[in-house]
């Protein structure tokens, strides 16, 4: 028997409990600085959080030195941040990726009712509590918005029902090869570090034939509007144990991308055979249609120099190093290449 399971050599690096590594989550969150340009020419800078679902902005007013009395100040400071920052707000939100080729300002264009829509959202957008202040005469104060829930509903394409068998576009032979794994996959994780992946509300996995294998038309629309198409990490490890892919007892299905594609690079690229795993491990759980996807970002990490060995020279597991980081991502890596490789049966398909 092996020493270290998976769970315990992530339970030994994360803490006992997965839910409570709260700072590990705020190092691998996947946050993007965004500038817009308004009408006028200036420039506007926002926060995207894509682990977290939320764009985030700063808004300052200033007032004029006639008015003294302190409270007057301070309400009317606060109430020019608060317009200033609904202006950059809206500025911030148009320039969000949809999807690989459109931002929520085309949508806006394209439709008058998206645009009545998110300038609605936007309105109604909350102070970060807490953010209120006062710096060099200006008053500043913090807007967020949500990512998902209204606003992924006014954008996000409409779903479809989407076949829950194997593709019909198979390659052209006599039997292919079926995988079935030990047991029922909760989710899928696609590696996607190294690439220049870019997040989006709404990104795709594609094969290198061009075929569409994940898609926000194909899923549970109520899935895809409240948790997202996808979810967005930095870290392997802790992306395999997310809530979004069942947990501690989670078994996801483990893919490495192997490019990117659109025009905003917001899809991800699977070799054409991966693409047909993909659709047969979801066929037992349905995890695709209820966005059980993660897409794990970021630079590639270093391979590391020297195997880690769990027993170690006496075969004791007591005196085993602990693991690092890089180690645990070859552990992963190791198991998505058994993912891939693992053949159970082959079945005749009829063309």
């Amino acid at each position: 028997m092996r020493p270290f399971t998976l769970a315990t050599i992530l339970a030994a690096t994360f803490g006992a409990t997965f839910g409570t590594a709260t700072s590990a989550r705020a190092v691998d969150a996947v946050v993007e600085d965004v500038v817009a340009e308004s009408p006028t020419g200036a420039v506007v800078e926002g926060l995207l959080d894509w682990t977290a679902g939320t764009v985030t902005v700063t808004g300052e007013g200033f007032v004029n030195e006639s008015i003294t009395h302190p409270v007057q100040r301070r309400l009317l400071g606060f109430r020019a941040a608060k317009v200033d920052a609904y202006r950059r707000l809206l500025e911030i939100i148009g320039v969000v990726q949809i999807d690989a080729r459109t931002t929520v300002s085309m949508a806006m264009v394209a439709s008058d009712s998206t645009r009545v829509h998110v300038e609605g959202l936007v309105r109604g957008a909350r102070v970060v509590p807490g953010s209120q202040r006062e710096e060099d005469g200006y008053y500043r104060l913090d807007l967020t918005l949500g990512l998902r829930g209204d606003l992924s509903a006014a954008v996000l394409p409409d779903s479809s029902s989407a076949p829950r068998m194997l593709p019909e576009d198979l390659p052209t032979r006599d039997s292919i090869v079926v995988f079935i794994p030990p047991k029922p996959y909760t989710g899928l994780v696609v590696d996607a570090r190294g690439s220049s992946l870019r997040p989006s509300l709404s990104p795709r996995i594609l094969d290198d034939s061009g075929r569409v294998i994940y898609a926000a038309s194909h899923v549970d629309r109520e899935y895809a509007v409240q948790t997202g198409v996808v979810a967005y990490d930095r870290s392997l490890p802790m992306a395999v144990v997310s809530d979004r892919v069942g947990g501690t007892s989670s078994h996801p299905f483990l893919v490495k991308a192997t490019g990117v594609s659109g025009l905003y690079n917001s899809d991800v690229v699977v070799t054409r055979d991966m693409g047909t795993r993909i659709r047969m491990a979801d066929m037992d759980t349905d995890f695709l249609a209820q966005c059980r996807v993660v897409f794990v970002v970021g630079p590639q990490p270093p391979t590391p120099a020297t195997l880690f060995s769990a027993a170690g020279s006496s075969g004791s597991a007591a005196h085993a190093p602990l693991p690092t980081q890089d180690f645990l991502d070859s552990i992963l890596q190791t198991r998505a290449d058994d993912d891939s490789a693992s053949v159970r049966a082959t079945t005749t398909v009829e063309r």
